[in-house]
């Protein structure tokens, strides 16, 4: 039982594992993920050709497979959507709500402020991060494998076995394109006080600084007192720092 002990550590320190190499069915899996990706839209097929590797391909179209119903509708804005959303009132609606929770926290917690990071992720940056983030290699190496020695590699089957696959730890990135910043519907808030940063995006920070000085629950205080725009934090995958906005 020492190669799942290991496996379970991998996942629980978000070290990216590599996908297995003697898995008799992989060639089949290849092809049916190339089978399914032909089957999305241009956009989606897009975006998964720009993902490294077999297996983090195939847990993004997990996710895409399970989103299609709503896809059109959460697809993030091109460069010129985002470039117009920057100068739309709502963009500007969006700054004063941030305005009136910074200074609500700041009332609330003398000599402490926040920081907003309401800057629109694009498609570009989604795919990077998904190419590159650890915790994602983790998940997408564990259904991989999952897959493969499912012997679910007819079209079928294998499209319903995404669907139905939940893993142990959740991705920590939603799939690229389906990030709520890639349509300004998500808002990180970091506490700072001057200069100094004392809880950031850090998953690492959540038990320290997150819940054990207090951070998430004063910042959800500040939020609930001063906007009612704004829904969280994120609870899967946890994240204190995570707001949904809608206006």
């Amino acid at each position: 039982m020492r190669w799942l002990a290991g496996l379970l550590l991998m996942i629980a320190t978000g070290v990216a594992m590599p996908a297995p190499a003697s898995c008799n069915n992989d060639r089949a899996l290849r092809q049916q993920v190339e089978t399914l990706t032909r089957t999305q839209n241009e956009v989606v097929a897009a975006a998964v050709d720009r993902i490294q590797g077999t297996d983090r391909r195939l847990l993004a179209l997990r996710s895409y497979v399970r989103s299609a119903a709503s896809l059109t509708d959460r697809w993030s804005w091109s460069q010129a959507q985002i470039d117009s959303y920057r100068e739309s009132d709502e963009y500007r609606d969006l700054l004063a709500e941030i305005d009136k929770v910074r200074l609500q926290f700041e009332t609330d917690n003398p000599g402490f402020t926040l920081y907003a990071n309401s800057e629109v992720r694009s498609l570009d940056v989604q795919v990077q991060r998904w190419n590159e983030n650890q915790g994602v290699g983790g998940v997408a190496a564990t259904l991989y494998s999952s897959v493969c020695h499912s012997g679910s590699m007819r079209t079928a089957a294998f499209r319903q076995f995404l669907i139905e696959w939940q893993p142990q730890t959740p991705s920590p990135l939603a799939a690229p394109g389906l990030s709520q910043h890639g349509r300004a519907r998500a808002i990180d808030f970091q506490i700072q006080q001057g200069q100094r940063l004392v809880a950031g995006t850090d998953t690492a920070a959540i038990d320290e600084a997150w819940i054990g000085q207090g951070w998430s629950r004063k910042l959800e205080a500040a939020i609930s007192k001063a906007s009612s725009k704004f829904q969280g934090p994120l609870a899967m995958p946890d994240e204190p720092w995570h707001y949904e906005y809608r206006p």
